[in-house]
């Protein structure tokens, strides 16, 4: 929300809870969006557009998985917004919802207005008249005058649930083709993913009178079924491939002897198939992305048909060709039906299933609400059923509400808890094979080194919250001393220290803004970006300083290195850090930038969040931590070495990575960063007193890192 329409911190959660309870929900406003149902996070969409308190709010089907109860309060809503004289425009295709709302209507087909109308006088037929108004054009193959429904049903599904469908029955017998019709995400393109074992299910389904398994895509497969997918490219075809090698990829096994392939008898099949489908293309090793769209997709039918299925299941087969390539995609569908395979389309072109199919199930809501067949399997039918529909959501969960325990283990913390256990159990074990473990020198080192890799790392937090990743953070360690060495000297002025500290930081800055400018104008991705720029860091410095020179001030590091006890400043100001950047993050406008950022870039613009800003601010602020990580190995080595601090871009990414991070972006603890830098540190601060070789110190910190991630995970997915 814009900063005028956001409420102060401590009225957060009963701000929230107001606008909740209207809708009588119970979603409980700490749980992760993830983790609550399709319908609850559609009621939180509704719910942050309504409290932007917009002049003009445009709702896109906004009842779809709404209960009645819900949608009343939702027009209850739409009269008093439009009572205070704020528009609202009502997208849906449920016409007695928007007879119900509406003060005009206007009706649209094929992206031009057909008429606008006064709310109140026009009629439901009016409107489908309007929807429909037109003639069957395209020639479609002949249907069966009779289909034979009394012998077993080639697929018989049974009570079909899923996700976004429920009790779906359906039989479907050989010499006729199944047509699923709806409005766009009513359930029915998720129920025929299903049946090819790419969607969660339950229910009894049998093909030819044996029990199928549609665990998923192999089973299914092995069960009999063959689906071609709406988005070839996306999901179909391989497009570095040939013609021949794309199609025979489901037969591979009917060619294959001994693990070989027999090339001769492959290739006489799939040539069969081109040839009988009218591929048109030179040879079959001519590589599929030449071909055009109506090729390419008849190249999927051909996979499907090569691979011998009792049902074949096609979302949208003539998505994307031409008018010829989509007659004889209808023809090789009638064949297949011919053959005695069951054939069930999904389309959302009523035209093409009123011309193809011989039965068609109207789905809404997750339901099949009517099966029509025969004469009756019209356009006008079809839309008459799907936008007369008063169907409702069944089954849709309400309650959202977990214990205390739950959202701990599924939250950014837990990774905390098991760190803390692992440095316990480490120092433990040294303590007790070495007593010098234990003393405040010890210590005192160990935070130390510390430090450095805590600043950085919590750089690279920064970073990887927006779904990026920086590589340069290693170099610039190291280049920061570098730069410091020519200026930060014995025997100088106290106005050339500052200096030296001032340019040092400067150049980190520049390099963050040079990062983020080469990923977002440049439009390089963030591994080759910062890759590069960790390449150009070293070479300058090597220009820089050929070998270590340039002693720092002596005061300088002492001050840098001041204890209190046997406790290093710097790690108080590091801790200090972490907790400042962890509220941030949780608390402030720019934190919640980085999080929705990495979340999804795309829905953060869309809600306003200025990403471009949100990205270069994250690269330039690593970059200052990655100063800070400088400052305290400038205290450490007291030299410009220019191959110094580069082992801190790995160690930085494992240390996130240790502390619960995500690296698609999103999720991450400044408190978990802390803790893995610490855990890295006590690994190899353990390995020395326990006379290990240092070969141990990466095997044990490999072994941590694969054990936490491992661990992580499976709280994650048990929760």
């Amino acid at each position: 929300l814009p900063p005028g329409k956001r409420p102060a911190g401590a009225e957060v959660g009963r701000w929230i809870a107001e606008r909740l309870a209207f809708w009588e929900s119970n979603i409980d406003p700490r749980m992760r969006l993830e983790d609550i149902s399709l319908a609850q996070q559609h009621l939180i969409e509704i719910v942050k557009a309504l409290a932007l308190e917009p002049k003009v709010l445009i709702l896109d089907e906004p009842t779809e998985h709404m209960d009645a109860g819900e949608v009343e309060r939702l027009f209850s809503r739409i009269r008093r917004i439009t009572g205070e004289n704020r528009t609202v425009i009502y997208i849906s295709h449920r016409i007695h919802e928007v007879k119900a709302i509406a003060d005009r209507v206007t009706v649209l087909r094929d992206g031009e207005v057909r008429g606008t109308f006064d709310g109140r006088s026009v009629s439901e037929t009016e409107i489908i008249n309007l929807i429909v108004g037109r003639a069957l054009v395209t020639a479609y193959p002949p249907k069966p005058a009779v289909t034979d429904r009394g012998g077993r049903p080639i697929l018989a599904v049974d009570g079909l649930s899923g996700a976004a469908f429920k009790n779906v029955r359906l039989n479907a017998y050989a010499g006729e083709i199944i047509g699923l019709a709806g409005i766009e995400g009513n359930g029915q393109r998720d129920f025929l993913r299903a049946l090819a074992g790419l969607n969660s299910n339950s229910g009894g389904v049998t093909i030819k009178g044996r029990a199928a398994n549609l665990a998923d895509t192999t089973t299914a497969r092995n069960s009999g079924v063959a689906y071609i997918p709406r988005e070839r490219h996306r999901e179909a075809l391989m497009l570095p491939l040939s013609v021949g090698e794309n199609v025979g990829l489901m037969a591979l096994a009917r060619f294959a002897k001994a693990g070989l392939m027999r090339r001769s008898a492959e290739r006489r099949a799939i040539e069969g198939e081109v040839e009988a489908l009218s591929i048109k293309t030179p040879t079959i090793d001519t590589p599929v992305r030449s071909l055009s769209g109506g090729n390419q997709q008849k190249t999927v039918i051909a996979r499907a048909l090569l691979g011998e299925p009792d049902v074949l299941l096609a979302d949208e087969p003539s998505q994307g060709v031409d008018a010829g390539a989509r007659l004889e995609i209808y023809k090789i569908l009638r064949q297949a039906a011919n053959d005695s395979m069951a054939v069930v389309v999904a389309s959302s072109d009523t035209l093409e299933l009123q011309g193809l199919c011989d039965r068609v199930l109207v789905f809404s809501r997750g339901q099949v609400i009517e099966e029509i067949e025969g004469e009756a399997v019209t356009e006008r039918n079809i839309t008459r059923a799907t936008l007369t529909s008063t169907t409702l959501r069944t089954g849709v969960a309400r309650e959202s509400g977990e214990s205390t325990l739950e959202r701990f283990r599924k939250g950014d913390y837990a990774p905390s808890v098991v760190l803390v256990v692992a440095l316990l159990v480490l120092g433990t074990y040294a303590a007790h094979s070495n007593a010098f473990y234990l003393t405040g020198s010890n210590f005192g080192n160990v935070l130390t080194l510390f430090t450095a890799l805590a600043f950085i790392a919590m750089g690279q937090l920064v970073v990887l919250l927006t779904g990026g990743i920086d590589l340069s953070v290693g170099p610039l360690t190291g280049f920061v001393v570098v730069v410091a060495s020519f200026f930060v000297l014995d025997d100088v002025s106290s106005g050339s220290i500052v200096f030296g500290f001032a340019l040092s930081l400067a150049v980190a800055v520049f390099v963050g803004f040079l990062n983020a400018f080469l990923i977002r104008v440049a439009m390089i991705t963030a591994v080759i970006a910062t890759l590069a720029t960790y390449m150009g860091i070293r070479g300058t410095a090597l220009l820089l300083r050929e070998i270590p020179d340039g002693l720092i001030n002596s005061t300088v590091t002492e001050l840098i290195s001041t204890r209190i006890g046997f406790v290093p400043v710097a790690f108080l100001v590091a801790v200090v850090l972490a907790i400042i950047m962890e509220v941030i993050v949780r608390r402030s406008r720019w934190g919640l930038s980085l999080r929705a950022v990495g979340s999804n870039e795309a829905n953060a613009r869309k809600v306003g969040v200025r990403v471009e800003f949100t990205i270069f601010s994250a690269y330039i602020v690593c970059a200052v931590f990655t100063w800070l990580g400088g400052v305290m190995l400038m205290a450490q080595i007291g030299v410009g070495d220019p191959t110094a601090g580069v082992t801190y871009t790995l160690m930085s990414i494992t240390a996130v990575v240790l502390g619960g991070a995500s690296l698609f972006g999103g999720r991450g603890s400044f408190i978990g960063a802390l803790l893995g830098a610490a855990l890295i540190q006590q690994a190899f601060n353990v390995t020395t007193f326990l006379r290990l070789t240092p070969a141990w110190q990466y095997w044990l910190l490999g072994l941590l890192t694969v054990v936490a991630a491992t661990l992580y995970s499976r709280l994650r997915q048990r929760a």
